[in-house]
């Protein structure tokens, strides 16, 4: 810059060469100048019209000028000179000018400014992705350029210029209309803003759809009209195009269900037309196609399902699983005991939902809810009063209509060896003469057994008093016959007590004995034992006085006597039994004192004669015997004498007599029972006592004191099992006892008394060994190999396992000191797929079979599946072909008459065979068991 001369004393004002830089200012001083002499001026430099921005303030005689703006300085009124003001100074009378450059800096002092405040435009959905859309425009009154700021947005992006570009295709259903706000900033911060609104229009590019893509509805049976109730809501559709939403027909799509529902076209309502029995369907809900159309253009369309739910109505009654029901039961069976199950099912949802109960209620059977028939009165179940049982059981359905299904059943009560044996008498006699010879039949028991089939088979023994072995009995007719001759005694009769029991055929046989009284009387030779028979008499006594009585030898009954007073019949006279007493008063003066008379005893054969001296006494006083005495009936007797003579008036005295009967050995023992009985456990101890017998003797003293003994044991062991206190009748336990070997002993007892002779009694005792539980169970196999097939319902049976166990305690519970005893069994068990192969429904399957069934008899049924409908199965036999065939539907049945004594029970292996290439099999089991025919189906197992 050219000074002029001038001095600058304060610059406002940056200068570099001349030039000086200063930003945008508003109203105020730009350069001071000092050093001024003469006066100085403001001219122009370049621009004249630049001096309409600056004036000069001087005052003459001062050394400082100053040049100040005029105006605010902005840039951007001299864009045209490049944003610089030119001016100069120039001092009085010098030729020289100051040239100034002042260079102005913009400010940002102008902010941009759109054209429109809100720009809008409609654009197609089908539009271009990278073509223009819109442009917007911002100007900037400030030289700097302006910045537009780009909106976010995932479809479109804004250039610099201002162009909205689509990035990606629109979709009208997803956004009709965007808007933005648009910003324009310049480099200083200043902005402005605008809208931006873009319509998208929709064109017809897309299919119709419905809300949902499946609705559930749900209906009654048995009932037409629209569905009760539509899930999630109501069918609707809708235009996929939702800008233009095009009218829409409904329709059923469904060929299969089409005659049975029906849609209204225009407001998509579904309806039933025909009536559905849920029964008859294949169970589930039933799935209905519907479509939906675009009236102007039919290729336009959307499917939906409905699944509809047919509401189960209670329209059928209960059903049984059996027409009727035919089931055996053992007779006594216990309260509780389980007869059978019937099944009870209903084909309304739910299954059978109600009450059973046994009609008439009398009966001796109850039924618990879940169909179990069970024995309600045991005390009723005597099959010797009543075999059998007929009675209804009744399904009452609880909710309305209550419908009630009855069904006949059948209960046979199976024989239980509950009788022992009855003889018809309590003794039976028979004789041996002296014709005797072996093999004759002396006398023929007989023995009735109320219970049925080898319960009620008796079979004779002779188990005690045939000691010497004379004797013997046949087993099934009860003939006691003479084994070997006997050596008969003269005028004596040989006495042979015997003891024959009747057996019957149970598996815990019972039994009663019998006694038989075998006499074998000798040569009979009629004898008094005595010639001469001394006795007296006193006088004045009324006839039928017995003087004595005569002892004598004779078979008595067996070969009868007869007695006779040979002399002086007409004073005296002799029973059958030996007592000699008077025909008449005898009178001591009137007749002779002593009498001499003869008696004969004969059997009609043979004859004896004895010789009587009789004496007649005066009246002496002396007491006798009137009749005999029986201490054990009265053992004294207070007697009241009376002595009175003939004087008149007659004059008397008393005086008391006790007389005492003493005792005489004339009374066996007698046992309080005639057979006792003792159950006791195969694991009792040694030593124990079983229980005690009693016997009495009414004698006294020695002849009342009574001795036990054990005559015989039946079956006899060496040693002996059981042992009697003799004196106290304790039956003692001496061995160890077994179930399985024994189990039931019989014992001959007698009890003896101390008189001379001694006499003695008999009795029995029989003792029932119980089993006890020491023998585990055993699986009929150690391992089991079985197929099922998938899906099987749950509660399925797939396998019987037969369990035996030499114990008769129950399998239920199998403990034996506390201890369960639980054997294991190993079960292999291979799912069969459906579409793998055949199987049968279970592995093994239990029959019962009437015995003398005809040929061609229902025995069972078996059932195997192939696992799919395109495959059939042929069932074959394997084992016992001979007696049993199995047809096409699994039917098992008879070829001939099937005899339980022949063979009670049968194992048979049948094969399934299925159609496939190559074909598979299956093997199932039998068992089939035959029981004595008594008119009752049997009931499969």
């Amino acid at each position: 810059m050219d000074s002029g001369g001038l001095v600058p004393v304060g610059l406002l004002l940056a200068l570099y060469a001349g030039v000086c830089v200063v930003g945008e200012l508003p109203v105020g001083d730009v350069e001071v100048m000092g050093g001024v002499t003469g006066g100085v001026k403001l001219v122009s430099h370049i621009f004249p019209t630049h001096l309409r921005f600056l004036e000069l303030s001087y005052t003459p005689g001062n050394a400082n000028a100053t040049v100040h703006t005029k105006m605010p300085l902005d840039a951007d009124e001299l864009l045209d000179n490049d944003k610089t003001l030119y001016y100069a100074l120039k001092c009085d009378g010098s030729l020289k000018t100051s040239t100034r450059t002042l260079k102005i800096s913009d400010i940002n002092n102008k902010r941009p400014i759109f054209t429109q405040r809100i720009y809008s435009t409609n654009v197609s959905e089908t539009q271009s992705v990278d073509s223009e859309v819109l442009r917007v425009t911002a100007v900037d009154g400030d030289s700097s350029p302006v910045n537009n700021r780009e909106p976010t947005s995932d479809d479109f992006m804004m250039i610099n210029s201002g162009a909205f570009m689509l990035k990606r295709p629109l979709n009208y259903n997803v956004a009709q209309k965007y808007a933005f706000i648009v910003t324009a900033k310049d480099v200083g911060g200043l902005n402005d803003s605008a809208s931006v609104q873009i319509n998208v229009v929709d064109f017809d590019n897309l299919n119709p759809y419905f809300i949902h893509n499946s609705y559930r509805a749900f209906i009654p049976e048995n009932q037409v009209g629209s569905f009760r109730t539509i899930e999630p809501e109501a069918i609707k559709a809708q235009d996929g195009d939702t800008g233009l939403n095009v009218t829409l027909t409904y329709s059923i799509s469904s060929d299969k269900y089409r005659s049975n529902f029906g849609m209204d076209s225009s407001s998509g309502v579904v309806s039933l037309l025909t009536a559905l029995d849920r029964e008859k369907l294949d169970g589930g809900p039933i799935s209905v196609n519907i479509k939906v159309a675009q009236t102007d253009n039919a290729l336009k369309t959307a499917d939906a399902v409905v699944s509809v739910t047919v509401e189960d109505v209670n329209d059928n009654a209960p059903q049984f699983d059996q027409s009727s029901y035919y089931a055996t039961l053992p007779e006594n069976s216990p309260l509780g005991a389980v007869v059978f199950k019937a099944v009870v099912t209903d084909l309304d949802q739910g299954g059978f939902v109600g009450t059973l109960r046994i009609l008439p209620e009398s009966s001796p059977f109850s039924i618990d809810s879940d169909g179990t028939v069970r024995v309600k009165d045991s005390s009723a179940l005597d099959r010797e009063v009543t075999g059998s049982f007929a009675f209804q059981i009744e399904a009452r359905e609880t909710d309305p209509p209550n419908a009630v299904r009855e069904v006949e059943v059948n209960v046979t009560l199976l024989d239980e060896n509950d009788n022992a044996p009855l003889f018809t008498s309590s003794v039976y006699e028979g004789k041996v003469f002296a014709n005797q010879s072996v093999g004759m039949l002396l006398v023929q028991v007989k023995a009735a057994d109320a219970d049925a089939g080898d319960n009620g088979k008796i079979k004779y023994s002779l188990d005690f008093g045939n000691d010497d072995g004379f004797f013997s009995v046949e087993e099934t007719s009860g003939n006691v016959t003479l084994l070997k001759l006997i050596a008969l005694q003269q005028n004596q009769i040989l006495r042979f007590p015997l003891y024959v029991t009747a057996r019957d055929g149970g598996a815990v046989s019972r039994s009663s004995s019998t006694q038989v009284n075998v006499l074998a009387p000798g040569d009979s030779k009629p004898q008094f034992l005595h010639e001469v028979y001394r006795g007296t008499v006193e006088e004045e006594q009324e006839a039928g006085v017995v003087i004595l009585k005569v002892d004598f030898l004779s078979l008595g009954a067996e070969a009868p006597v007869t007695l006779r007073v040979e002399t002086e019949d007409d004073k005296f006279a002799i029973s059958s039994t030996g007592e000699f007493s008077t025909l008449v008063k005898l009178d001591y003066d009137e007749a002779p004192h002593n009498y001499s008379v003869r008696i004969s005893i004969s059997d009609g054969v043979s004859e004896a004669t004895a010789a009587g001296r009789f004496s007649v006494d005066r009246l002496s006083g002396a007491v006798s015997l009137a009749a005999a005495v029986d201490r054990e009936t009265t053992a004294e007797y207070d007697l009241l004498l009376v002595a009175e003579d003939r004087g008149r008036p007659a004059r008397s005295a008393t005086a008391a007599l006790l007389v005492r009967v003493a005792d005489v050995n004339d009374n066996a023992p007698r046992f309080s029972e005639a057979e006792y009985r003792a159950e006791v456990s195969e694991a009792e101890a040694s030593g124990a006592i079983l229980l005690a017998v009693s016997a009495a003797d009414p004698d006294e003293d020695a002849n009342g004191t009574v001795t036990y003994s054990i005559l015989g044991q039946s079956p006899a062991s060496d040693p002996p099992v059981f042992e009697v206190d003799s004196s106290s009748g304790a039956l003692r336990l001496l061995g160890s006892l077994d179930y399985h070997q024994v189990k039931v002993y019989r014992l001959a007892l007698q009890a003896s008394d101390g008189g001379t002779p001694p006499l003695a009694g008999n009795g029995s005792v029989v003792v029932t060994v119980k089993d006890v539980n020491n023998k585990p169970p055993q699986f009929s196999q150690d391992v089991y190999h079985l197929a099922v097939s998938e899906n099987l319902a749950s509660g399925a049976s797939i396998l019987t396992l037969e369990v035996t166990d030499e114990d008769e305690v129950s399998l239920q519970h199998p403990r034996l000191c506390g201890v369960v005893l639980s054997p294991r069994v190993v079960v292999n068990l291979r799912v069969v797929s459906l579409t793998e192969g055949v199987a049968f429904r279970s592995s093994s399957y239990n029959f019962s079979v009437p015995e003398n069934r005809p040929a061609a008899a229902w025995v069972g049924g078996v059932w195997a599946s192939a696992g799919s409908p395109l495959y059939g199965v042929a069932y074959a036999l394997r084992t016992h072909a001979d007696r049993f065939l199995v047809n096409a539907s699994g039917a098992v049945l008879s070829r001939q008459l099937l005899d339980k004594e022949e063979q009670e029970w049968y194992v048979l292996d049948v094969e399934a065979v299925d159609t496939r290439t190559p074909p598979t099999t299956a093997t199932a089991m039998v068992r089939s068991e035959l029981f004595i025919s008594n008119g009752i189906h049997p009931t499969d197992v």
